[in-house]
């Protein structure tokens, strides 16, 4: 792994790069270079001796004072107490930061070469303070007069919000002025954490000082001094802009003509006096010193190659004779290296020139001239094959794989590199066609045979076997057997791969079977194993020849990816097997649950999938454009299987409900109990009275047994039920039977709590013979309502009650068996299915299987359940599972309160549904032509209820539903 200096040194040295023939030239120009230099060193010693010692001694004290002055500015450890009260400031909330801007404010006085503090957060936020005006005084351009300091605040982007930026600017006073449009100051896109410094800072300890970068904030050069928040929470920084250094050379000149720049050790210029915007571009490397447009300091350069202390010497640059030189710098910091380059016109220092050696300068010139050209030509010559390679090499990198010719050469070693790259541009465009097929391929079978086909082509194999193991016993390896032209060849030919070939295979990649016909030649055993190692199967490759170390490489990484492609693809069968298994169980479940609805969960996907594919095979009509995909259709499959799987949710006693008064058993066992004591009592009262005529007892007890039956039969579902009736039963209930035991003893805490909500009364007591008591009423709980902004889109009348037992509440259901009360639980089941489903973390070609499978039960006209749902809300799969649900719930035979309907009746319900907008006409209609209805009846109903139905007349009853 690269680590982050080992990249900063790759990118600097990738910045210094140069053509080969230019390089080749610059090996050969220093000798003339040299050789000049030479000539003019003798002359300049001559004509200059006299002058070193004076010149030296006014030099060296001017330059101690410089340096003096330099190292102030460059206090690193000022800078450092700085850093440490910027950590207080980073940890303060953004309110509390503007109370304390004039600590960073005063922070910027007291050192003065510093362009800015900041903060970098591992968020990638930033604060920013920076100053107003420039190193020379001057407000920057596109502030506000009077502008003294800016504050910027970078605020990341977080929870689907974009990132904010906020720029301030402020007075000498701290005063907010009007905020120009060029700010903010840092650029587009800015991110802390990707700067040098915050990962300088990182990586280590106390201060850190940053190489000489182009500083984001000014686009000018500098350095930045950094160290990390506690915790890893950021970094913070301060940056110096070389500007600054400018700024002080430029008050501290020797003489009016002197030329001052400070470098680094790398001949790099950091500062020179009065020059603004150093040469260099938007790069972040400063100019050299050779290319400075100063030429009595560009003439420095190879003085920093020299050990420090040579002193300052006479030169003679550009027609001007100067007295120059390099002292380095000593700062607090051991490994910082830098050097103060210094030229003084001899004119200036001692009223006098000297002439300096010109003619050695123009005999230098005078051999580059006649050189340069030269050797640049026979490098370009040399380099022309290399940079054609480089093109090609360059393309192989973009994926760009011609059928170009090899490059042929006379240097053995351009000729042999031109080899090896045609070499591997066709090994790596085979590798990434079988690496394309491995990932596009979803047929196990073709993905197998493609697999081992191009795996012969791109070893360059004579032949190849694929050996996978057999999923049946008795064990053992199924063969695939290809030639070289891929076509298919006998696999009898090939010997059976027993244990102790396997052994072999594995151990020495190679097996000998005693008269074994087949392909002959050179054998490669490729094992392919998944991530646990486990064998998957072997490739094994024929060759004519031994295959050499390269291509055994290139076919042992091809053989990995090849099991890793497998793994996957098994991997992505399995969980599809696991959760087809999963829903079925699950929808057996449900059905389990109840002996009344077994089935349910199994024939509905059977109807929902008929009907669908009738749709897709539709060439006129509402669906002639109507297809589903693969995925649809998985889609599709998953959700009519967990349809009703909210339907675990529901109380078996509600969804097996037979008779009224049944709860966890039928209470109409006590309602004849207490009939049975009112005749014992009428027979002991008539046996007290003398026990005379039992006419009137008998009279009596017939009077109770009807009454009795009455009730008996109110307790049955039925279609309806007449105001006679029920004031019946109101009249039936005013009889009154006595108890002369506690209620409350023996039974659980939720049912004693209801008791208490009325107050006991003293035994024995007479009572009702029915009626609805408060112990009746079961609360419903916050939880089980239904908030009108409640995320599924729910919007369902619910009752007041959760349950209602209240004995002539329930003998008085108008229809069927349920209260209002266990309508709605039932009915609940699809708000279940719908809040399960949903927080199920379906992949995206199944994230509409909870909206399919919650629309069975809404209604074309938006009066259905749970969302009240119209038809143009509905997707046309979520309609299908509405029509399969109710067909399969009317014909089902398997029911506690009713029979299962013929075809015909079943049918002419759906129609009248279909008339009061209750179904889609456009499916009905299609599943009524397309003879669903009697291929399902066959396969699932009783003979019985298949009986004949009128299509035409069918159709035509719909109007113009």
């Amino acid at each position: 792994m690269i680590r982050p200096f080992q990249r900063l040194a790759l990118a600097r040295l990738h910045a210094r790069r140069l053509p080969f023939h230019l390089t080749l030239a610059l090996l050969l120009l220093p000798m003339v270079l040299g050789s000049g230099a030479l000539f003019s060193w003798l002359a300049y010693r001559r004509s200059s001796a006299m002058l070193a010692t004076a010149s030296d001694q006014m030099v060296q004290g001017a330059a101690g004072e410089l340096q003096g002055a330099i190292e102030q500015l460059l206090d690193e450890r000022l800078v450092e107490g700085e850093l440490l009260r910027l950590e207080t400031f980073a940890s303060l909330p953004a309110a509390a930061r503007l109370e304390r801007l004039q600590d960073l404010q005063q922070a910027l006085v007291i050192t003065p070469s510093l362009l800015a503090y900041f903060v970098g957060y591992a968020d990638g936020g930033m604060v920013l303070v920076s100053r107003a005006r420039g190193a020379d005084g001057r407000q920057l351009p596109g502030l506000p007069a009077g502008a003294d300091l800016v504050l910027e605040t970078l605020t990341p982007a977080s929870a689907g919000a974009p990132p904010r930026r906020l720029a301030q600017v402020f007075d000498a006073e701290l005063r907010p002025l009007p905020l120009p449009a060029s700010l903010p100051l840092l650029p587009a896109g800015f991110d802390p954490r990707l700067r040098p410094w915050y990962r300088l800072a990182q990586g280590g300890k106390g201060t850190v000082i940053s190489p000489v970068t182009r500083l984001a904030l000014s686009g000018r050069l500098g350095i930045t001094l950094s160290r990390a928040l506690p915790g890893g929470r950021g970094a913070v920084g301060a940056a110096l802009d070389f500007d600054s250094l400018g700024a002080a050379l430029e008050r501290r000149r020797i003489t009016p003509g002197t030329r001052l720049a400070i470098v680094n050790d790398r001949q790099l210029v950091l500062a020179t006096d009065g020059m603004r915007g150093l040469p260099g571009g938007e790069a972040a490397t400063p100019p050299p010193l050779s290319r400075l447009p100063v030429p009595a300091l560009a003439d420095l350069a190879p003085e920093l190659l020299r050990p420090a202390g040579q002193g300052f010497r006479s030169r003679r640059v550009a027609g001007t004779n100067w007295r120059s030189g390099v002292l380095p710098l000593a700062l607090q910091r051991s490994d910082r290296h830098l050097f103060l380059a210094v030229a003084v016109p001899e004119s200036e220092l001692l009223a006098g020139a000297r002439r300096l050696q010109r003619d050695g300068l123009l005999t230098t010139l005078l051999w580059m001239g006649l050189l340069v050209p030269l050797v640049l030509e026979v490098a370009r010559r040399l380099s022309l094959s290399l940079r054609t390679l480089a093109a090609e090499a360059a393309a192989i990198r973009r994926f760009e794989f011609g059928e170009e010719a090899p490059l042929r050469s006379l240097v053995r070693e351009i000729d042999d590199l031109s080899l090896t790259l045609d070499g591997m541009r066709s090994t790596v465009r085979r590798f990434l066609q079988i690496s394309g097929l491995l990932a596009a391929e979803d047929n196990v079978d073709r993905l197998l045979e493609r697999l081992l086909a191009e795996s012969i082509a791109a070893a360059d194999a004579h032949a190849g076997a694929l050996y996978l193991p057999l999923e049946q016993p008795p064990g053992g390896f199924s063969a695939r057997l290809y030639t070289n032209a891929g076509a298919p060849a006998d696999p009898a030919l090939l010997p059976r791969l027993d244990g102790a070939a396997l052994e072999q295979l594995l151990e020495h990649g190679r097996w000998e079977a005693a008269g074994a016909s087949g392909p002959v030649g050179h054998r490669l055993a490729l094992p392919l194993r998944d991530r646990g190692g486990v064998l998957q199967g072997l490739l094994l490759l024929w060759f004519a020849e031994a295959p050499e170390a390269g291509r055994m490489a290139f076919c042992q990484a091809l053989s990995g990816s090849a099991s890793v492609a497998l793994e996957t693809r098994e991997l992505i069968a399995a969980q599809r097997r696991l959760f087809e298994a999963f829903i079925k169980l699950m929808a057996d479940a449900i059905d389990a649950k109840s002996p009344y609805t077994g089935g349910h969960c199994a024939r509905v996907p059977l109807l929902t999938k008929q009907l669908a594919e009738a749709a897709c095979e539709a060439r006129e009509g509402p669906f002639a454009s109507f297809q589903l995909d693969e995925q649809q259709w998985e889609a599709l499959h998953v959700a009519a299987w967990l349809h009703d799987c909210g339907k675990v949710t529901t109380p078996e006693y509600v969804v097996d409900k037979a008779t009224k008064l049944e709860t966890i058993h039928d209470r109409i066992h006590e309602v004849r109990m207490r009939f049975e004591l009112l005749k014992a009592q009428a027979e002991i009262d008539h046996l007290r009275q003398g026990g005379g005529d039992r006419r009137a007892l008998e009279a009596l007890w017939n009077e109770l047994d009807e009454e009795f039956a009455f009730v008996a039969a109110c307790n049955l579902g039925g279609e309806t039920m007449d105001p006679e009736r029920i004031e019946r039963l109101q009249q039936i209930a005013r009889r009154r039977w006595r108890r002369t035991l506690d209620d409350r003893l023996g039974i659980s805490q939720e049912e004693l709590r209801r008791f208490q909500r009325q107050s006991a009364e003293p035994l024995p007591v007479w009572e009702p013979l029915l009626a609805d008591r408060p112990h009746h009423l079961v609360e419903r709980q916050e939880r089980d309502r239904i908030a009108p902004d409640n995320p599924w889109g729910f919007r369902m009348d619910v009752p007041e009650l959760l349950y209602n037992h209240g004995e002539l509440h329930n003998l008085s259901v108008a229809r069927g068996t349920l209260s209002a009360e266990e309508r709605f639980k039932i009915n609940e089941h699809m708000l279940q299915t719908i809040r399960m489903l949903t927080a199920l973390p379906f992949p995206r070609h199944l994230a509409a299987v909870p909206e399919i499978a919650g629309g069975h039960h809404e209604t074309m006209d938006g009066r259905g359940y749970p969302r009240r749902l119209t038809r143009e809300q509905m997707s046309v799969p979520a309609r299908m599972m509405a029509i399969a649900d109710i067909f399969e719930a009317l014909t089902a035979a398997d029911r506690p309160y009713k029979s299962g309907k013929t075809l015909s009746q079943a049918l002419a319900i759906m129609a009248a549904m279909v008339r009061d907008h209750h179904i889609d006409a456009d499916l009905f209609t299609l599943f009524v032509q397309t003879g669903i209805p009697r291929r399902y009846g066959e396969a699932q109903l009783d003979p019985a209820q298949i009986d004949a139905y009128d299509e035409q007349a069918l159709l035509a009853s719909l109007g113009g539903s």
